[in-house]
């Protein structure tokens, strides 16, 4: 949820919080963090063959069958891969991991992605979200439930009837955790 160079970096995460909102402890957040080294490789960033694998063992994907969850995966792997790279660094596997923890309440999850990927903590001025980060996001959630191009100018004319150029953290978040067409598994 926004390009890789704007996203905070792991050591900028706060890991207390991500144990918190990943449903992982601490030490599993290292051992992923190894574990995606491994897969990685020398170029430090996963393919898509290499990303199925390590997804396939998050908490709350087994539920999947082994169809669904190579779907599923890749779905999120095209999500989050914003530069269109065909890569995932750390950073972004990171927000996979925040996704898919079912055991968080949606709302928080997609809060907690929102702070955490704005370079408008950055762009997130006093808990607001600009119409451009609104719509940067938009279009990423879209991208993940195949909505067609240029639904999120829609969604934000909902989101901001009086066309203030900005809404609240509170009501973006609420909008998406309760919108039915980003409800959808």
């Amino acid at each position: 949820m926004g390009s890789r160079s704007s996203r905070a970096k792991h050591a900028e995460w706060d890991l207390d919080r991500l144990a918190e909102t990943s449903g992982l402890s601490r030490n599993e957040i290292d051992r992923l963090l190894i574990d995606f080294k491994q897969a990685a490789g020398r170029d430090g960033v996963l393919q898509m063959q290499e990303f199925i694998p390590l997804y396939s063992r998050l908490p709350g994907v087994q539920v999947y069958g082994t169809e669904r969850l190579e779907e599923q995966a890749r779905r999120i792997f095209r999500t989050f891969d914003r530069d269109h790279t065909n890569t995932l660094s750390f950073d972004e596997f990171l927000n996979v991991i925040v996704l898919v923890n079912h055991t968080l309440p949606r709302h928080d999850r997609i809060g907690y992605l929102i702070r955490q990927n704005s370079n408008e903590k950055r762009q997130h001025m006093n808990g607001m979200i600009s119409s451009q980060y609104g719509h940067q996001i938009l279009r990423r959630i879209c991208d993940y439930y195949g909505s067609s191009s240029g639904q999120e100018h829609l969604y934000w004319k909902q989101i901001d009837p009086e066309n203030r150029g900005y809404v609240t953290h509170e009501e973006f978040v609420n909008f998406i955790s309760r919108h039915p067409d980003f409800n959808r598994k």
